[in-house]
């Protein structure tokens, strides 16, 4: 009887350890298939390469994909369709388009067709500077410098005159007249009537602001920027189109200034 129980519990280790076993090998056999068809995928060329740009708020593009894919082909040692998935960083493809002036963000992958997708972000104009001292650019939101398009010129308000030289980390001072302007520009864009207004700021020799409206051809003395009185005053200037002057009205004076407190002070021609 003790044989018999022996020999019972011996066969029950064995088939318990060739189900171990077993599954080991299942597991070994599922890994080793895995790594094949990684390795063969890294084996794989790209098919295509398929950049998007998304498009500015009104619809255009500072940069297209043809230049994008450009770009690609001179930044890696052969053509992208040509290069294996293991040859491709996309960490790096993201950071050489990242380095185009006009791109804000950059996504890439590759699909289970082996596509590479991309899609490209630009960076949003908020003025372009005209300056006295040649220096022609715009600046995004983010006061970042941004070179002209070949494509297309974006209609923001343009910034001329007695311009101080553009400096890379000018947004770090409040005070900086650039950082002043980008703050300016978001004001006027963030409300409707006056991102409708106003087409040009002047800066004269003394630092003050004058602005050009769209309608009309008169001028705004808005003086020098201030956090606090700038805004209060472009406040009463939209008080005063909308309330104090009829558009016949416009052409009979010269000029708005904006300078003294509480008040528009409107000259006749």
């Amino acid at each position: 009887m003790a044989r018999k129980k022996q020999k019972l519990s011996l066969g029950l280790r064995l088939l318990q350890g060739v189900r171990t076993y077993g599954w080991i090998g299942v597991a070994l056999i599922v890994g080793m298939l895995a790594i094949s068809a990684i390795t063969a995928r890294e084996a794989s060329h790209v098919v295509t390469v398929a950049p998007v740009v998304l498009p500015l708020p009104d619809g255009e593009a500072l940069v297209t994909e043809a230049e994008l894919l450009d770009l690609l082909s001179r930044s890696f040692t052969k053509p992208m369709d040509e290069l294996s998935l293991a040859d491709i960083d996309v960490e790096r493809v993201e950071r050489v388009l990242e380095g185009q002036a006009f791109v804000a963000d950059a996504d890439a992958y590759v699909d289970a067709k082996l596509q590479l997708n991309i899609e490209v972000t630009q960076r949003v104009p908020l003025l372009r500077v005209i300056a006295n001292n040649s220096q022609n650019y715009y600046l995004d939101e983010n006061g970042v410098r941004m070179p002209l398009s070949d494509t297309y010129t974006a209609r923001v308000p343009v910034v001329t005159g007695n311009v101080v030289v553009w400096s890379r980390n000018f947004m770090e001072d409040e005070k900086h007249q650039l950082t002043e302007l980008v703050e300016l520009a978001h004001y006027l864009r963030q409300d409707e009537f006056l991102d409708a207004l106003v087409e040009q700021i002047y800066v004269n020799n003394q630092g003050e602001l004058i602005l050009a409206p769209k309608v009309g051809d008169q001028i705004i003395y808005l003086g020098r920027y201030d956090k606090t009185k700038t805004p209060a005053r472009l406040r009463r200037l939209k008080t005063f189109y909308r309330e104090g002057l009829p558009y016949e009205g416009w052409r009979k004076y010269s000029s708005f200034d904006l300078r003294y407190s509480d008040q528009v002070v409107a000259r006749k021609r």
